[in-house]
């Protein structure tokens, strides 16, 4: 196979080998034109320059991505501030919840159990803002927004539920999936098959990135997932090899995530 035009005349051939052919004439001591070709071996040139290219569409990539978060930055600060908030917020109300039944339980006078209420107060609203500030975008589109950020496309094929609970979980699932992929295999497109059956809903994910070398072991992430999914009265099952597919089944009824959703 000719690498290049006919003038550089370089050639790789069956065995993996890489030659460069010059032509040229010449003439002997009568004066009798000839024509001179010269082969030489560039195997380990071709092969450098191949892996260079390689590298430079690897680095090209990966500046493509951190444009993508710089870009992005103020949004990802922003949701890092709304994460922080809503642990402050957890802590608070499970402050104020022990100080109120303590409160209730040793008949403290009206004015305490009022301040009680107060920082119950308090803290509802700040929750409720943060719940106001996700509640305006469709659940699956915030995803796919968000894992675009990580340099991950995300294509939904098939039927999805309208109940937004179960989309608020389809999401959830989907977030932890895409940051695992692009974490752990490189992904960069998690393929998400949804369909409903018998009362139902079946979620099949997939990706791009390198398949595992080993039995996938559950970290903090995917077991924390498996018992929302199963608190939910769904099913998780993983599968590792050949490649990573994660299949879940969830009934299919409107307030299934009403309790145990917690971002």
């Amino acid at each position: 196979m000719q690498l290049r035009d006919e003038a550089a005349r370089i050639y790789a051939f069956p065995d993996g080998t890489v030659y460069h052919f010059a032509v040229r004439p010449v003439q002997d001591k009568y004066g009798i034109p000839y024509t001179e070709v010269m082969a030489t071996d560039v195997s380990r040139l071709a092969a450098l320059h191949a892996a260079l290219q390689q590298e430079n569409e690897r680095l090209a990539d990966a500046n493509r991505r951190a444009k993508r978060l710089y870009d992005n930055m103020p949004d990802i600060v922003r949701e890092e501030e709304i994460l922080k908030m809503k642990m402050r917020v957890h802590d608070d109300i499970g402050h104020t919840l022990l100080a109120a039944r303590r409160a209730l339980r040793h008949e403290h006078d009206l004015a305490r159990i009022k301040s009680e209420t107060a920082e119950w107060e308090s803290s509802i609203s700040l929750l409720c803002r943060a719940r106001q500030e996700d509640a305006a975008e469709d659940p699956l589109t915030c995803m796919q927004r968000r894992a675009a950020v990580l340099g991950a496309a995300v294509q939904l094929r098939g039927a999805y539920p309208a109940a937004r609970a179960t989309r608020e979980l389809y999401a959830l699932i989907l977030r932890e999936c895409t940051s695992n992929a692009v974490r752990h295999a490189g992904a960069t497109e998690l393929y998400a098959d949804s369909e409903h059956r018998s009362q139902a809903w079946h979620l099949c994910i997939t990706n791009n990135g390198a398949p595992p070398k080993a039995e996938i072991k559950e970290g903090g992430g995917l077991s924390s997932l498996r018992r929302r999914i199963e608190k939910a009265g769904g099913t998780v099952t993983v599968h590792s090899l050949p490649v990573f597919v994660l299949e879940v089944t969830l009934p299919d009824k409107e307030s299934i995530y009403d309790t145990c959703y917690d971002r």
